[in-house]
């Protein structure tokens, strides 16, 4: 299949032993007309020589090298590959992770069919999880769904996005800890949501990834901090709901860090009390916290 193209800008990061296996993903697509884009954060142009040698053996498949002089973070990478896409439509793939061969034909179609959607995103396959699709899709307004930072599995690698509407985004903004999530409240901001309903990304697991980590849980709250003016158009709830999380997330990188922590237990019952629904749930997380780790598996293996 062909059409307009699709500009794949892939980050990459002392993670050549992933990368190949990503540019493969892409070369496999039944929609051919592609270009791909590898930027390399490394500083010392790590990635090259799998660049050199994909293209070795793709002779016909576009793929151009970008070296940075220094590691500027994924939102620098990702704009410095978006500025010099030419395609219609743009896929930012994570090195670690890997494109099922019919993506861009089944999410091309998609965006062609509606004007005013400008991405799309589909269900993921998790070297640790399995197969994960949403139990609530997002179709249309996805505003609200963003400020909850509640759109998983909507992240970079399974979200194609119209080019026109990341123009007017670059360069992306650095929320470290929380890029993904404050991408997703901008496109958001700026136009419509749809998902297709099949597995098309296998997602990899990397050795110390963002998401559990302190700079994820500080990302979420500046994230919070910065559109405050934005949640207040919403109820209540939503940013309740975005603060709940975060004080989860917090309260279990206390436990993950400590056998016991008072200060687990603080942000745990802060999530209790913020959350604006399920609250038994998350109350009874916060008195099983007094009993340190132990207690909280205990109350994970009784949910």
């Amino acid at each position: 299949m062909e059409g307009e193209t699709v500009s794949v800008v892939v980050p990459t990061y002392y993670r050549n032993d992933r990368l190949r296996a990503a540019l493969d993903s892409v070369a496999d697509q039944t929609y051919r007309t592609v270009e791909t884009i590898v930027v390399d954060g490394s500083g010392e142009s790590r990635a090259r020589p799998v660049v050199e040698a994909f293209n070795a053996e793709n002779p016909d498949f576009d793929c151009t090298y970008v070296a940075q002089d220094r590691d500027e973070g994924p939102q620098a990478a990702r704009s410095l590959g978006a500025e010099r896409a030419t395609g219609g439509y743009v896929q930012f793939l994570d090195d670690d992770d890997r494109l099922l061969p019919e993506k861009f034909e089944a999410q091309v179609s998609r965006l062609d069919a509606d004007e005013d959607v400008g991405v799309v995103y589909c269900g993921l396959r998790d070297e640790e999880w399995g197969e994960i699709r949403p139990d609530d899709p997002i179709r249309g307004d996805a505003l609200e769904r963003a400020l909850r930072i509640d759109t998983f599995p909507a992240i970079p690698s399974t979200m194609l996005v119209d080019a026109d509407v990341l123009a007017g985004m670059l360069p992306l903004g650095n929320r470290h800890g929380a890029d993904d999530s404050g991408m997703k409240i901008e496109l958001a901001r700026r136009t419509d949501f749809d998902y297709v309903d099949r597995v098309l990304v296998e997602r990899g697991k990397p050795e110390n990834p963002l998401s559990s980590s302190w700079a994820h849980v500080e990302g979420r709250k500046r994230l919070v901090e910065k559109y405050a003016d934005l949640y207040d158009r919403f109820p209540a709830e939503v940013r309740r709901t975005a603060v709940r999380q975060t004080y989860y997330r917090q309260g279990r990188k206390y436990l993950e860090e400590n056998y016991w922590s008072p200060a687990a237990v603080a942000s745990l019952a802060r999530a209790a009390y913020h959350t604006p629904e399920d609250r038994p749930e998350y109350v009874a997380d916060a008195l099983a916290s007094v009993f340190g780790r132990p207690g909280v598996r205990m109350a994970d293996r009784l949910k």
